[in-house]
């Protein structure tokens, strides 16, 4: 275990020095879903972007990925990013198993021991509902939009762009009978 020194802490995260450099530990783990629908073909034409909150952002919002953290009565990573769907998307495929597809873990920037599993989700021929929410602030000012895939592959998110980069290997690799 490396050791360090806490500059500060909160609930959520420590920021801390490891030797001269200074970056983020996170408490909690929280897992990224991309949900998207394809044609006839099976090609990718739409992804679901959420416009989500975010102060940080130029104009307070951010198009990322639907994000939720992991709580204690989640049996599996695969349950939170079902729960999530439904609370932040809109989208109830609970009971889909087949349709989600693990992309692997994602660390969303160098200076972080951030590691978020992210998942994909087939919501072609579902109805998007109004999303459940978590009663929070953040999540009743958000909004997850289905968006032509180019939209999608302009993001400025890395999450975003990781994920759907994964996403599409898979799918290119399907295409040559390799999964």
């Amino acid at each position: 275990m490396k050791q360090y020194k806490v500059l500060f802490e909160d609930k959520w995260f420590q920021v801390v020095d490891i030797e001269g450099e200074v970056g983020l530990k996170n408490k909690e783990m929280s897992v990224a879903i991309m949900p998207y629908r394809v044609n006839e073909m099976g090609i990718i034409t739409e992804v679901g972007l959420l416009k989500e909150l975010n102060y940080f952002r130029e104009g307070n919002y951010a198009q990322t990925l639907i994000t939720g953290t992991i709580e204690n009565e989640d049996d599996s990573l695969l349950y939170t990013a079902k729960r999530e769907l439904l609370e932040e998307g809109g989208f109830d495929l609970k009971d889909e198993n087949d349709r989600w597809l693990f992309l692997g873990p994602v660390y969303l920037y160098k200076n972080s021991d951030q590691m978020v599993p992210v998942f994909a989700v087939d919501v072609t021929g579902f109805e998007q509902s109004k999303p459940e929410g978590d009663g929070s602030l953040k999540e009743s000012k958000s909004s997850l939009e289905m968006v032509e895939i180019g939209n999608g592959v302009s993001s400025e998110e890395a999450l975003v762009l990781s994920a759907f980069l994964r996403l599409f290997n898979y799918m290119y690799a399907k295409t040559l009978n390799y999964v």
